[in-house]
């Protein structure tokens, strides 16, 4: 019994090890912008206000200095912001000297369910035997089992300075991270290339 949960538990982690972290599932373009690519970036995440959005705009900001752009986090400007509170965020903007406002929110978590299929696996024999396949003659066959995991869905915008006039909008998914930090920069390099490859940045 012990063996099958760590062979259960070791496919959990190889497998987790190959999946994509981040990928866009929705993308919309204005067709109609044609503008040179802009300079500086003011990023805002909407949702929690406490150590969890410092920390996702600070992350998403040095990934765009290190892609060259400039960015500021909207922390540093307005603290307690929320997308509702269209005067504070104008503000925000204002005071930034940005050209273009990328926000980002929750849309949700959705719990999924996934099975790992019935895998054969080599023991070792009893005793010293010489060779591969001489050494390692039993076969066990894992029964096939089923996995809990979170996914992440969030949307993020871009949004021209002066004009409000919304640009750029994807939806990403992702698996929940564990580390906040990580994962914010996963999608920041996501978005990033996203961006780039429009020709906003």
């Amino acid at each position: 019994m012990k063996l099958r949960l760590f062979l259960v538990a070791l496919a959990a982690v190889l497998l987790a090890g190959c999946a994509s972290p981040t990928r866009i599932t929705n993308s919309w373009r204005d067709a109609a912008w044609h503008g040179p690519r802009f300079q500086r970036v003011l990023v805002m995440g909407f949702g929690d206000d406490g150590a969890g959005r410092r920390v996702f705009e600070d992350r998403f900001v040095q990934q765009l200095q290190a892609a060259g752009v400039a960015a500021v986090a909207s922390y540093t400007l307005v603290p307690g912001l929320t997308e509702a509170d269209l005067p504070r965020v104008r503000d925000a903007v204002a005071r930034s000297g940005a050209d273009c406002v990328l926000t980002t929110r929750l849309v949700g978590v959705e719990r999924r369910v996934g099975v790992y299929p019935a895998q054969p696996m080599l023991m070792p024999a009893v005793g010293f035997r010489r060779g591969f396949y001489g050494y390692y003659s039993s076969v066990m066959v894992m029964p096939p089992s089923t996995y809990n995991y979170e996914v992440v869905t969030l949307e993020s915008n871009l949004w021209q300075v002066p004009g409000e006039s919304l640009l750029w909008s994807a939806t990403t998914e992702s698996f929940a991270p564990e580390d906040a930090a990580r994962g914010a920069v996963e999608l920041a390099r996501v978005v990033i290339q996203a961006l780039r490859g429009q020709g906003f940045l």
